[in-house]
């Protein structure tokens, strides 16, 4: 496995986001990385409890989400209420299968929220 992308531009992360052979677990994942200002290792170990998907933000720290990553918190949480967000059946989705998911596709995990971070910084600067 060859990664290649040490940052990934909103055109790949749609691409990304749309394959539907992708398990729900990544690409709600990768969403949340692009979209907020939390780390890969926060996110992982979140509760059900800490996210309030109506409000597009995330009760401990407050960070905000847009509507994608709350389409597929919402789809991947379901109806649960407690437990891992992230999860895989009974447990939580662990550092190497998120590493693993993202390397498959050439990808580096952290590339996910450093490519949201410079595309935020190019809205902001008027620059689209």
């Amino acid at each position: 496995m060859t990664i290649t992308a040490e940052n990934i531009t909103l055109t790949q992360l749609d691409k990304l986001l749309g394959d539907e052979a992708t398990p729900v677990v990544h690409r709600a994942l990768w969403a949340l990385l692009w979209e907020s200002e939390v780390r890969v290792h926060d996110l992982l170990t979140l509760d059900v409890a800490d996210v309030g998907v109506a409000e597009g933000r995330l009760r401990a720290g407050g960070d905000q989400f847009g509507e994608r990553a709350g389409a597929l918190l919402a789809e991947l949480i379901g109806e649960r209420t407690a437990g891992p967000v992230f999860a895989v059946g009974e447990r939580a989705l662990t550092w190497e299968e998120a590493v693993r998911a993202a390397g498959e596709r050439e990808i580096a995990i952290h590339a996910f929220r450093t490519g949201g971070k410079a595309h935020r910084r190019t809205l902001r600067s008027g620059e689209e």
